[in-house]
């Protein structure tokens, strides 16, 4: 297994086991998510996927949890190889062949990869299983595999604003938007996840996961939580990591060597509040360290309740 390939794996295992803010409400707080698997990694439909890129099914949170519904992970994957053309969705029917391989349970996903590996220029197809619904998918790969990291510019603006109490957000609260733009990469834009961390604010001592996207068309990525009342008396920064679909991991880039900081009641930016020097303040070079080792199977991710 290559090292990047591990560290995703561990990030997985780190970032999914985290209940980290959504900026998204619900319509009543006694709701219920189905539980089903939600997403693939690469993408469905996806092209030019990566020879080494492991196969990723998201499921619902906490569905292989105590409380969840589980199951036996070699039964609620299938994959199959068509047989019929190079890269065409539409090919596929009953002779695809079946692919046999290895798959796990990570926090909330199935991991799969392949006996012999993903063939080159090749159509795969299959089913993830689970208690309320299924989920269908395919891809197409390339001639190569995924080595370089993406490519991440500097976080283009952080801004604030206040919210009223709603069922994610019981006290209210303000709302911090991230904006910046999507990063590039030698291996399939869909398979970019971001992981937005807070590095510095009220009690915070290492940094947070407070949210997570996969990458889509647009000239600009939004990621967003809620911080809650009795966490927005201080500074807060934050910075941006994204990873493809092998575990290569880039960072945003620091403005003038400092993290994007700002008060979240008064809006305005303070980038010195977050050098890599001050004691606590979750700069560059202990993120950075950090994240570094979480990715290698010691991460501190926590939220603080």
């Amino acid at each position: 297994m290559t090292r990047p390939l591990a560290a995703l794996l561990a990030a997985v295992v780190s970032v999914s086991s985290v209940a980290f803010a959504q900026d998204a409400g619900v319509d009543t707080c006694d709701d219920l998510p189905l539980q089903r698997p939600q997403e693939t990694f690469p993408a469905d439909r996806a092209p030019s996927v990566s020879i080494d890129a492991p196969l990723r099914i998201r499921y619902t949170p906490g569905y292989f949890g105590p409380t969840g519904p589980g199951g036996d992970p070699t039964r609620l994957l299938e994959v199959r190889r068509c047989t019929r053309s190079a890269c065409d969705f539409f090919a596929c029917d009953d002779t695809a062949e079946f692919v046999p391989g290895r798959v796990q349970v990570l926090g909330d996903e199935l991991v799969y990869f392949p006996d012999a590996g993903w063939e080159t220029a090749a159509t795969y197809t299959g089913i993830a299983r689970g208690r309320d619904d299924d989920l269908t998918f395919s891809f197409c790969t390339g001639s190569s595999s995924d080595d370089l990291p993406p490519v991440l510019g500097e976080i283009d603006e952080i801004r604030t604003d206040p919210i009223e109490p709603r069922c994610d957000a019981p006290d209210g609260g303000y709302r911090v938007g991230v904006f910046f733009r999507p990063a590039t990469d030698s291996g399939p834009p869909g398979s970019i996840e971001y992981l937005l961390f807070q590095t510095r604010g009220a009690d915070v001592d290492a940094p947070i996961l407070r949210d997570r996207v996969r990458n889509y068309a647009g000239e600009q990525i939004t990621m967003a939580f809620v911080l809650p009342p009795d966490e927005a008396g201080s500074p807060i920064c934050v910075r941006v990591a994204a990873v493809d679909g092998v575990g290569n991991l880039d960072f945003s880039d620091l403005r003038d060597g400092q993290e994007e900081c700002l008060d979240p009641v008064q809006g305005n930016f303070f980038y010195g509040l977050c050098s890599a020097t001050a004691p606590g303040s979750g700069g560059a070079s202990p993120l950075v360290g950090l994240v570094a080792l979480g990715l290698l199977g010691a991460l501190r991710i926590r939220r603080r309740r």
